[in-house]
């Protein structure tokens, strides 16, 4: 992606540049991928009312990402949503004053909080959530690593031990006759001479744990999805769910996401009363429609 990064971020980059390892769990090309779509799902907790001038995409990334995005009056393009630099701090240690930096703004714009900047940020200590979504991307890549293992371990090739070439190529055209479907096979009793074809690795039923291992990866992206804020049934259970055991984590899934729309709602908020842009955003999953029907029938 071309999106402007940070010196230290770019630092942190070529240290964990990707590379194939068979003991480090992270910063590789599985990891990267499950990265990837994890954070589609963390985009749809939130829709955005912004000004069409700004891209969603890059509003979307960097704010998730990174944490917060800086907003600043320009003489160039008026209000735009930017990464920044922080100059100076007020009493409770937030930032007073911001500067952005970008090569279609003439010069960088330092900006005061609360007069012409503001910050949008979606947690109280201005981080994103990298953490949290790679934690659980280098889960899946584990479990997809394991399932291709798995399944490498457990194939099913014939196997049958000749004592020649030829008898090798008798026993091969009879397989290959009897497994194109023909209903009778015959070959020379001394060729087969007692012995059976069968496979190269004994006992594949008890060494296949596919099923197991994807049950755990829907298991991950359920815990996923509860962290980020996004409901899902408990598929641990083994038993039918019925509707109260389906949501039963709604208080838990609502955890970080109230914290996140909270902190982000109030920010749009004090720019807006300072800059007119009418920023808003809205909870995508309704949290209360349960809650409300409770007191309903209560």
């Amino acid at each position: 992606m071309d999106a402007p990064i940070m010196y230290q971020q770019q630092e942190l980059i070529n240290y964990f540049n990707l590379q194939p390892s068979e003991v480090k769990g992270r910063c590789n090309t599985a990891t990267e991928f499950h990265k990837r779509y994890l954070y589609t799902k963390v985009y749809s907790t939130l829709k955005f009312t912004i000004p069409e001038s700004w891209d969603i995409n890059f509003f979307r990334f960097w704010l998730f990402r990174y944490g917060s995005i800086g907003v600043i009056y320009t003489n160039e393009f008026g209000w735009v949503a930017q990464p920044y630099s922080v100059d100076e701090l007020q009493l409770y240690y937030n930032p007073r004053k911001i500067t952005v930096y970008n090569q279609f703004i003439k010069k960088p714009k330092t900006g005061i909080i609360g007069i012409n900047a503001g910050i949008i940020r979606i947690m109280d200590d201005y981080f994103g959530l990298d953490d949290i979504v790679t934690k659980y991307a280098e889960m899946l890549a584990q479990i997809d690593r394991s399932i291709n293992v798995n399944l490498m371990n457990c194939n099913v090739t014939a196997f049958f031990e000749a004592d020649s070439k030829k008898q090798a190529d008798e026993v091969k055209e009879a397989y290959g006759d009897a497994t194109t479907g023909k209903p009778l096979v015959v070959v020379n009793k001394e060729v087969m001479n007692g012995k059976q074809i069968t496979t190269l690795i004994p006992n594949v039923g008890n060494n296949y744990i596919v099923d197991k291992l994807l049950t755990a990866r829907r298991c991950i992206i359920n815990a996923f999805l509860t962290e980020i804020g996004i409901r899902n049934a408990n598929y641990e259970k083994k038993e039918r769910l019925n509707s109260a055991e389906v949501e039963e984590n709604n208080d838990e899934t609502k955890a970080i996401i109230t914290v996140i729309y909270e902190n982000v709602k109030k920010c749009m908020e004090t720019i807006n009363a300072f800059s007119g842009l009418n920023l808003d955003v809205e909870l995508r999953y309704d949290y209360t429609e349960r809650e409300e029907a409770e007191e309903w029938q209560d």
